[in-house]
């Protein structure tokens, strides 16, 4: 019998999971609470052969899906592993590539609540919103408050075009912005929606706001630093809700306090949970706890884009949503 390790808990796809006998699947169930408590589950688990894993919870406990993890599994047998988020740094992709398993992630389940709070942040970054509340709260009304920039006509620089990427587009294209982008590749003509590709370069110095939606690779790791900081127009604003190494956050901090990056709106960072001091402290940047999935409903979404990858890969041999191509 082919079994499915699932790790964390499940809310609502335990019936589609049962369901999965009837196919000659089993599956086994662990949810630790740290990373040894993972190592020790998997190692009481070393007889069976498992073909999927499921990963149902961002537990910053467990540490990275590693060697030292998907050692303690069969891979001879395990041919998917398939988890929550659109990012996959907590995973060692190349590893399981050359063991002959994907992995599969869920882009589509926090996609639009992605996209909507990297616009909240885009807005409220423009607007000095954070400076603005916090002088309200301390009574002085608007007391020592400017004239912000008006976001009709000002250019969004989008870093990453994929799924994310796209709906910030659409959604800031709305509001009256101006759009370019970078991506690895140029989108079809068709697929760019009034936005308008350049280059890497083009994208610092041309845009007024930047906003980050690529993926954490090797490559992109502290693609905003200080070099790239110099670039941009004095004043510039940055986002991101992507994943916090994106941008080397002393290289931010010492943009903001020279005046070059004006604002910035951030739902990641560097080194969380921790946050850099200067940026708690500042109501120059508008900040959040990792916290642009947060919405109702999005628990059964993304369990049931992780089973839907699962299904698809039983029938198909490929899931919906690979990252990789096994060797």
């Amino acid at each position: 019998m082919t079994s499915i390790l699932v790790i964390g808990p499940v809310r609502f796809i335990k019936d589609k999971l049962d369901g999965f006998s009837a196919r000659g699947y089993d599956w086994a169930h662990i949810t630790p609470d740290t990373r040894q408590d993972l190592l020790d589950d998997l190692d009481g688990l070393k007889d069976r052969q498992f073909s999927a894993v499921m990963i149902l919870a961002p537990n910053l406990t467990w540490g990275k899906f590693d060697e030292a993890v998907f050692s303690r599994l069969n891979l001879d047998s395990l041919k998917l592993v398939t988890g929550i988020g659109a990012g996959f740094d907590h995973v060692d992709v190349e590893y399981l590539t050359k063991h002959g398993s994907y992995y599969a992630n869920t882009p589509l389940a926090v996609a639009d609540p992605t996209a909507t709070t990297a616009v909240m942040l885009i807005l409220q970054t423009i607007r000095d919103a954070t400076h603005a509340s916090a002088t309200l709260r301390a009574g002085q009304f608007s007391k020592g408050l400017g004239f912000t920039p008006d976001p009709r006509g000002l250019v969004v620089g989008i870093v990453g075009m994929g799924t994310i990427g796209k709906l910030v587009r659409d959604k800031v294209t709305a509001l009256g912005m101006k759009v370019i982008y970078y991506n690895r590749q140029r989108l079809p003509a068709d697929e760019e929606n009034g936005a308008r590709f350049v280059s890497f370069d083009e994208l610092l110095k041309e845009s007024r706001l930047i906003s980050l939606h690529c993926p954490l690779t090797p490559e992109t790791r502290h693609l905003l630093s200080d070099t790239e900081f110099a670039k941009m127009q004095d004043g510039a604003f940055v986002v991101n809700t992507a994943r916090g190494p994106v941008i080397d956050e002393e290289a931010l901090v010492r943009a903001m306090q020279s005046g070059k990056v004006l604002r910035c709106g951030l739902d990641v960072f560097e080194k969380e949970p921790e946050v850099h001091p200067w940026l708690i402290s500042s109501d120059r940047a508008t900040i959040l706890p990792h916290y642009s999935a947060y919405v109702e409903g999005i628990f059964q979404t993304v369990e049931e884009e992780v089973f839907g990858n699962v299904l698809a890969w039983a029938e198909n041999g490929v899931p919906n949503t690979p990252v990789n191509r096994p060797v």
